[in-house]
Parts: C-alpha cells; structure tokens; sequence
C-alpha cells in the first residue's frame, strides 16, 4: 500500500483527459477537488446527467445553453450545464455540443451518473451516462452503507439494485453486495470507456481504513487487472491510499 496526496497524479489525469466519474455518493465533492488541484490549465467541469452548481470565486458558472456556447475557455476551472430552476441543478448539454467543446479544454471531468447523494444505487439501461470520447472512469464509493438494510433512505433504484445484488428489500448490505454494485457486469462500470479507476471517499477514522482496505483487496483478488488503479482515501482530509 502506497500512501499519496495528488489525487490528479494517482488518477493519471493530464493534459487530454476527459473523466467521466460515475458510482454513488461522493462523485461532485471529487470532481471539485481535481478540478480545483488544476486551476492552472483550462478545466471544464459539466454533467452528462446533473450536477449541482460549483458556486466559488475559483470557478467561472455558465448556466444557459446560450451561455457555454458563447463562453470563451480560459485558464482556470468552468463548470457549464443547463440550470433548472425547479430542481436547483445544472443539466446536461447537448451532446454533440459537449464533444465539440472538448478539445478545447486541458482537462474534461463530467459527472456523469446519479444515487440522489445515497451510498448504494441499481442501474437502469440508460445508466451511467459515459460518452464514447472519455478516456477513463473513475468510480467513487463509500463504505457508510454496510450493515445497513436495502431500502429507499439508503438505495437509489432500489428495484434494480435487488436484482443485481441479490438481495431483498429490508435485507442488510453486506461486504459482497458492495462487490457485486460495483463489479458485476450490470454495475457501476457498466457503461465505462477507457481504463477504470475505483475510489473510496470518506474513509477518515480506524474504521473505515479497514473497511475499504479489506474491500480493495477482495476486488483487487477477485477481478484481477479489471481496474487500473484500487484507491480509498478521504476528500476532506487529503489522503489518499493506493492498494
């Protein structure tokens, strides 16, 4: 286990990079700090689903179609997206408009899926929404949801989630059924383009070290090679830990 503070580096992100980051909560608090770590070179941050608005002294808000289209790249972070007033987000822009901005920017990160910020999620058909010019995926988790049961309060879709897990509605959330929401063929990576990245968030106490570092490891031994990188470590303190 190798212990980093660039979260930019650990996911190889550089100059040409278009992430799509996918999976359950934790994705925009990710998408910030990579963002932010990046301010130097033009970075463009925008949802190929929803995302919440980036509101900062930082970042430059377009929130129209008509705005991202005039919107000149320059240094620094942009967040672009379609606002609706109604659900208080930014949506997508057309796709064909996002892949013609692309080329544009240094660094491309685009939240591209949604768990309504729960821990656990099922995927529909449509789901995760990852454009085909993306050059990897980054899934995010955390491990707040084990011992927990099934239900609504802690599952986006939970419909689904039950049929990839196995598990029933009420049932508790075990260690194999994180497993298998992320690395079942109808998981989080179920659409992912590019090499696959899995990031553990919140994991900032004794605890949930090793949590996550028993879990990385049973996927690291189960599904070798499938990801690029094993990474847990915590937005908020810094840390990051590859195993």
């Amino acid at each position: 286990m190798s212990k980093m503070n660039d979260i930019t580096g650990i996911l190889d992100i550089r100059t040409g990079s278009a992430v799509a980051v996918v999976g359950c909560r934790g994705k925009t608090s990710l998408i910030e700090l990579i963002a932010l770590q990046n301010k130097d070179k033009k970075v463009l941050v925008t949802p190929t689903t929803k995302i919440f608005p980036m509101i900062s002294d930082d970042i430059v808000l377009c929130d129209t179609l008509q705005s991202c289209l005039k919107h000149k790249p320059k240094t620094g972070v942009q967040c672009l997206g379609q606002y609706n007033e109604r659900s208080n987000v930014l949506e997508a822009l057309p796709m064909q408009t996002l892949a013609d901005m692309v080329p544009l920017y240094d660094i491309v990160l685009m939240e591209a899926d949604g768990s309504r910020g729960l821990p656990c999620k099922g995927w529909k058909d449509h789901e995760p929404v990852v454009p085909d010019f993306c050059t990897q995926t980054v899934g995010v988790l955390t491990m707040c949801a084990l011992g927990k049961t099934a239900a609504n309060d802690v599952v986006h879709h939970l419909a689904e989630f039950m049929l990839l897990t196995g598990l029933g509605e009420g049932d508790i959330i075990t260690v194999k059924a994180l497993e298998d929401m992320v690395c079942l063929p109808e998981g989080m990576f179920r659409t992912s383009i590019g090499d696959q990245y899995l990031v553990i968030n919140q994991v900032e106490n004794e605890s949930t070290t090793c949590e996550a570092d028993s879990f990385l490891r049973s996927v690291k031994a189960k599904y070798p090679g499938r990801f690029k990188r094993l990474i847990y470590g915590s937005v908020h303190v810094g840390d990051w830990h590859e195993v």
